[in-house]
């Protein structure tokens, strides 16, 4: 068989270097005579890219090191790779909310490093968006209303830093208005009303270490769908931005928290979307859940 690996590396992402980590995953292969390839990204989309159009036949496992920007582009570029051969899956905590890592309870590098050498296997669900006739994909969340439009604000403010988010939710809050949205889960039950926010979760985390969705599991083949509504005062929405890290949130009788399969979202005024942290795709979509779609080192 063979143990070729790949290492797909982005060295900008997150506020702290990762030499050592990719250092250390080297030298472990190396004393176990297993051969390495590594690939340095150098601008976005860029491991997209090099996924999508290259063959990945000859690797056992493909390592990502970076944020959830960088796993989702993996993700995306493996699963419109043409020949459908996908390695197995490491991830290595490279960003700065490392959302998905708090799942799998490897946020530290040590922990990190340790899974890729314990090498158990397990397996990931992905979220299929289809919307004006194109399809991307999503390991993480899908947001819509209020999370988008925080998202977008904190990208324009970047002078911040690390603050900018706090800053753009804190602006968002202090504004927030709900948004007439139309949203059919699985296919039959409609709702139809102003809302602050939608997120569609595969996991539990999602920024720095909030539990948006706690009751998720990444494998259970199950869309965990968390809804605010709009009539929430301002003092009752700051106390559940609080409570959103310990996931208390869903105590809310102004948060509705379902499970599905397959979620229709239809605002009244097309929007952009946050898929994994980033703005991307559009409304109206169609999101649907891909059970055991990839295998993971966890």
């Amino acid at each position: 068989m063979n143990k070729k690996v790949l290492i797909i590396y982005n060295p900008v992402s997150g506020t702290k270097s990762k030499e050592t980590m990719i250092s250390q995953l080297l030298n472990y292969y190396k004393l176990n005579n297993i051969d390495t390839f590594l690939f340095k990204t150098e601008y976005k989309n860029h491991a997209k890219q090099f996924c999508q159009n290259n063959s990945l036949v000859e690797y056992k496992d493909l390592i990502i090191c970076g944020g959830d920007g960088t796993f989702n582009e993996v993700i995306n570029g493996v699963l419109i790779n043409k020949e459908q051969s996908i390695p197995r899956i490491g991830f290595l905590p490279g960003g700065t909310g490392n959302a998905f890592m708090h799942d799998l309870n490897a946020v530290e590098e040590n922990q990190a490093i340790d899974k890729i050498i314990k090498n158990n296997s397990d397996t990931l669900d992905i979220l299929k968006l289809t919307y004006n006739n194109k399809i991307i994909y999503s390991f993480n969340i899908v947001g819509w209303g209020l999370v988008t439009d925080i998202l977008i604000l904190a990208e324009k403010m970047r002078f911040f830093k690390s603050l900018r988010y706090n800053v753009a939710s804190l602006f968002y809050i202090l504004t927030a208005q709900g948004k007439k949205i139309k949203f059919i889960i699985d296919n039959h039950k409609t709702y139809n009303e102003k809302y602050l926010f939608i997120l569609i979760c595969n996991t539990i985390h999602t920024g720095k270490g909030m539990k948006a969705a706690p009751k998720a599991k990444f494998n259970d083949g199950q869309l965990d769908i968390v809804s605010v509504k709009s009539q929430i005062s301002f003092f009752q929405l700051i106390k559940l931005f609080t409570q959103i890290f310990t996931g208390k949130h869903i105590n809310s009788p102004f948060v509705d928290y379902v499970n599905a399969k397959t979620i229709n979202l239809i605002p009244e005024n097309n929007e952009v979307l946050n898929v994994d942290g980033d703005a991307k795709g559009s409304t109206p979509v169609k999101i649907e859940i891909l059970k055991n779609k990839l295998s993971i080192i966890n």
